[in-house]
């Protein structure tokens, strides 16, 4: 394929992409599109609401004291108590001055239980930490899968229907699909180009179909190198 005919096959590539989205956006409409528009911004703000809102009650609740026994158990089964006593009786066990065996000992006492008392503290704000992290994730998620679904049932399920059997309305509607549609592509092909243009070798090389050779022989391509130039620097 000589270097006109990769030219036109990027110019090709553009116009189907925004061709199948005018015709994707006249077949489903404009309630449709802004719907979509609609539930995923009413996902974000309900699942950043209920997160903020419940996420400390959640994780106070429910998620801490799981948390907290869990931690508790790894603690238990890598037997640091055990390892700490273990040590006490060794030292009581070597060949020392009594007085310095006592001293010895009640040191060693004295930083177990700080030890334990300090792992102890850790586990609590390491659970309540991932607690209120995991909480707020999992109510986010939760959230907005909810509010998007609503949404979507709403304006697909509603809506829609009832503006599809209006005659000139359902016109209008289908209409206005497809513009939006054909905007929606257009946003895409840009990105695509602006994609190929950065991050694929040799197609922005001299003699390459994005090269300034390349481009003045194109239509499309060459229309979004001037219209957004400082995406093609």
């Amino acid at each position: 394929m000589d270097k006109l005919n990769w030219t036109l096959a990027v110019d090709v590539v553009l116009a189907l992409l925004v061709v199948w989205k005018l015709l994707q956006g006249r077949r489903d409409g404009v309630v449709r599109k802004l719907g979509g528009l609609a539930a995923l911004v009413g996902a974000l703000i309900a699942g950043n609401f209920v997160s903020k809102r419940y996420a400390a009650l959640v994780a106070e609740k429910w998620l801490t004291p799981a948390l907290e026994k869990w931690f508790s158990h790894i603690r238990e089964s890598l037997g640091l108590e055990d390892i700490l006593e273990n040590l006490a009786d060794i030292l009581n066990g070597v060949s020392l001055p009594q007085f310095l065996k006592v001293n010895v000992t009640e040191q060693v006492t004295e930083q177990m239980g700080a030890a334990t008392q300090r792992v102890g503290v850790a586990v609590g704000e390491a659970s309540q930490l991932v607690a209120q992290r995991l909480a707020g994730w999992l109510l986010f998620v939760l959230a907005a899968v909810l509010a998007y679904a609503v949404v979507k049932l709403v304006f697909d399920g509603v809506l829609d229907p009832l503006i599809r059997k209006l005659p000139i309305i359902g016109t209008v509607n289908a209409l206005l699909g497809a513009v939006l549609g054909a905007i929606l592509g257009a946003i895409m092909a840009i990105l695509l180009l602006w994609l190929a243009f950065h991050l694929v070798p040799g197609l922005s090389e001299p003699g390459g179909p994005l090269s300034p050779e390349g481009v003045e022989r194109s239509l499309l391509t060459k229309f979004c190198f001037r219209t957004f130039p400082n995406l093609f620097s």
